[in-house]
């Protein structure tokens, strides 16, 4: 008992943490937005060139979070802390190589990609990327940084890595509105240039804030390159097809970015807003609970206990489609006063909301799957099956570029087409890996079914008592002074949440006796023990 009260424990804490850090981007995102507006060409260029590295990166850290970091904390556990740290520098060394040549062919690729864009300065455009491009390099001391902290126990230090570049964001905006930055930066142009300068430096602090902690759990970089290392040959071996399936996932945001830029140019930036709230949003909760779930399947696999594999798969997805369910259903009904209260300031227009608004509906389509699918691959990791999560991603990015260039260039949807069409290749893809899955360990249990279904069944009836709330505050509650646009966003969410925990409850939810039984009672049951 005490040590699931643990795992709950760093669970919370490392959600509170990451949802902080996202709390903190949000604002600076909505600190820059309020000071530039979203009509002007340059800060849409910045919303495309910052997320280039991340796109091109973000492949190579899921591999090292999924794969490659666990090999070191396999070391730890037996003894082996020599060797360990042998490794995880041969790895920083090898992986910075290899990050080099990627911030080369990305430097190259900045002459290119500007021609591929609607931006009127194409200058301006390769400027931003080739400002941008060498923080790859960040973000591979990072990721690897934070699974060798994890691998040793310190799941605190990892979580607060995504506080310094948001805080140095919204100082860098504070000092400009006050004029300090006035001699270097006169223009909004030369402003925007700062804002990417200030985020790469952001970018760099989130590594360097580890390395104190690194060096208290002992672990010292040396630069160290053994390619011939059995350990980093079984890695690479592994880390292929995960890598391919999720650069299939950045290449989708990517595109998806690239068709928004052709067909809309001047929502890139909006479009990017959304985005990032919800997929990050929703991502922060899924890894938070797949961090600490992902090392137990991988044990229960180990021991060869497929009984309790296929359970704890089963409980794990019904519990997350217990949180998932109802916020996505939350956000879709209250997503106009959600993006009001948040995002309504400064030069954002009520018709940015009513875009903004547009895009989290169609996002909101396959969040719950989104969940799911991230299950579904870390079952299969456990397994060291990656091929097939590997063809998961390159089938979401065939459906998911093929469809959304239809629905927004030959469809009334135009660009409120792109998002839409990736949640159905998310839904698409996500059926495709549960059935790959149910292959390999078979049916997951009847007590799945009956959860999934009296969630849906809580979900709905918390949506329309939402609904049926919002229209009525919108009938008596007019204008956009804060004080409406709170009351029209906080009393839904909360008629919302007492509506579906008393429906949870009342349908008898598997996944609600569950947590219950588990976690309210926790104390009395360890009391009964005892």
């Amino acid at each position: 008992m005490e040590k699931k009260k643990g795992v709950l424990g760093s669970i919370g804490a490392v959600m509170i943490i990451m949802l902080v850090g996202k709390l903190i981007s949000l604002v600076s995102n909505q600190v820059y937005l309020s000071h530039f507006g979203s009509e002007i060409e340059q800060i849409n260029v910045y919303s495309l060139a910052v997320q280039i590295p991340n796109y091109i990166f973000q492949s190579v850290g899921t591999a090292l979070s999924s794969v490659v970091i666990p090999i070191y904390a396999a070391l730890v556990a037996k003894e082996r802390r020599r060797q360990a740290d042998d490794f995880a520098s041969n790895i920083i060394t090898s992986s910075s190589l290899i990050t080099l040549i990627l911030i080369a062919l990305g430097m190259a690729a900045s002459f290119i990609i500007p021609a591929f864009t609607s931006f009127e300065d194409k200058g301006f455009v390769g400027m931003a990327i080739r400002i941008m491009i060498p923080v790859m390099l960040f973000y591979c001391l990072n990721y690897i940084y934070q699974g060798i902290l994890q691998s040793l126990g310190d799941f605190i230090s990892p979580a607060l890595v995504n506080l310094p570049s948001g805080i140095l964001i919204i100082l860098y905006i504070i000092l400009v509105k006050i004029g300090v930055f006035a001699n270097i930066f006169p223009t909004l142009g030369d402003q925007v240039v700062g804002l990417l300068i200030i985020t790469a430096i952001g970018l760099l602090v989130q590594f360097l804030v580890m390395i104190p902690s690194a060096i208290k759990h002992g672990y010292r970089f040396r630069i160290r390159l053994d390619l011939k290392d059995e350990q980093l040959r079984t890695a690479g071996r592994m880390t292929v097809p995960v890598i391919l399936g999720a650069c299939a996932y950045q290449l989708n945001m990517f595109f998806n970015n690239m068709m928004m830029s052709n067909v809309a140019p001047k929502s890139v930036t909006l479009f990017n807003f959304v985005q990032n709230l919800i997929i990050s949003s929703v991502m922060t909760i899924v890894l938070a609970i797949t961090s600490v779930m992902y090392p137990k399947m991988t044990e229960m696999e180990a021991r060869g206990d497929r009984d309790g594999f296929r359970a704890t798969v089963s409980s794990t997805i019904g519990g997350m489609t217990l949180i998932l369910a109802p916020i996505t259903l939350g956000l879709a009904v209250l997503r106009t006063p959600f993006l009001s209260l948040i995002s309504l300031h400064g030069e954002v227009t009520v018709s940015d909301i009513k875009k903004e608004a547009t895009f989290l509906l169609m996002y909101c389509v396959c969040l719950v799957f989104l969940g799911i699918k991230e299950i579904v691959d870390r079952a299969l990791y456990s397994m060291r099956i990656t091929r097939i999560s590997a063809l998961t991603g390159v089938i979401i990015m065939v459906i998911n570029l093929g469809l959304g260039y239809v629905l927004s260039h030959f469809t009334p949807l135009k660009e409120y087409g792109i998002p839409f069409a990736y949640s159905i290749a998310v839904i698409i893809g996500t059926v495709y890996l549960i059935i790959m899955l149910r292959s390999k360990i078979g049916s997951f249990g009847s007590g799945l079914a009956e959860n999934l279904i009296k969630t849906l069944a809580a979900t709905l009836i918390m949506g329309a008592a939402v609904w049926g709330c919002d229209f009525a505050l919108s009938k008596v509650m007019v204008g956009t002074s804060l004080v409406t646009r709170t009351v029209r966003l906080a009393v839904p969410f909360l008629v919302g949440v007492v509506v579906y925990f008393v429906a949870a409850l009342v349908l008898k939810v598997p996944a609600m006796k569950e947590f219950l039984s588990k976690y309210l009672h926790k104390g009395e049951s360890a009391d009964g023990q005892n």
